[in-house]
């Protein structure tokens, strides 16, 4: 009997950044992202989230009012992207996260301190993020019974075989608490956002919460809060 498949889609607000070219230190500096958040969404059904993200993508497209948008009509494609689209985009795709059920949400907060970059992440962009990733994961893969498919959006920098590396950390954390060790059954591989609409969910997620955090606009966290 084939085991029930849960997906996890992890996506990233902000970057892993601390230094520019020629070793040049970004912090302190205009322009610098004090926050790296990652997040991640759990679901079963991911047929019907998939479809619905893509009916209204296809409605918006279709649609005059909105199909002029500079953020619609970029002939280099369209998918939903917070910091991307306009207004209007916004609020209709927040309405229908809003309405939308069959997931649930976790999101943790990296703050970008460069005394732990140096001397826990060894000034290691790639180690500060999955650090990040393995928090993420820990207490999330938690039944033996079901078949975890992870999916992480692909960003420069991200590979399949790193966020292995975070999950078995995760599941070897994990299995430390347990009375009795489980098995977690597992596949992992990256993903581009543009053709995976679910990502989007937690793209719009974080945005919400980095703009309450960084703004003080708490608008859209509000809305987004369940």
């Amino acid at each position: 009997m084939d085991k029930k498949k849960v997906y996890l889609f992890i996506d990233e607000s902000g970057d892993a950044s601390f230094y520019a070219k020629k070793n040049k230190l970004l912090v302190g500096t205009d322009g610098f992202q004090p926050l790296l958040l990652l997040g991640l969404i759990v679901l079963e059904d991911k047929k019907q989230i998939h479809n619905t993200i893509k009916s209204l993508q296809e409605d918006i497209k279709n649609d005059t009012l909105y199909n002029s948008l500079k953020c619609v009509s970029n002939p280099k494609g369209w998918y939903f992207h917070a910091r991307n689209d306009q207004p209007e985009i916004r609020t209709k795709f927040i309405e229908l996260i809003r309405k939308m059920e069959g997931f649930k949400s976790y999101i943790v907060i990296g703050r970008k301190r460069l005394d732990l970059f140096h001397k826990k992440h060894n000034k290691s962009e790639s180690e500060f993020y999955f650090d990040i990733v393995y928090h993420l994961l820990k207490d999330r893969l938690n039944d033996s019974s079901v078949f975890y498919q992870i999916l992480l959006s692909t960003r420069a920098g991200n590979s399949g075989e790193k966020l292995k590396e975070a999950i078995e950390k995760a599941i070897e954390r994990d299995n430390k608490k347990r009375k009795k060790p489980i098995t977690i059954h597992y596949d992992c591989r990256t993903i581009p956002s543009d053709i995976t609409p679910e990502l989007s969910i937690i793209d719009y997620l974080m945005w919400a919460l980095q703009r309450y955090i960084l703004l003080k606009d708490s608008r859209f966290y509000n809305a987004l809060v369940k």
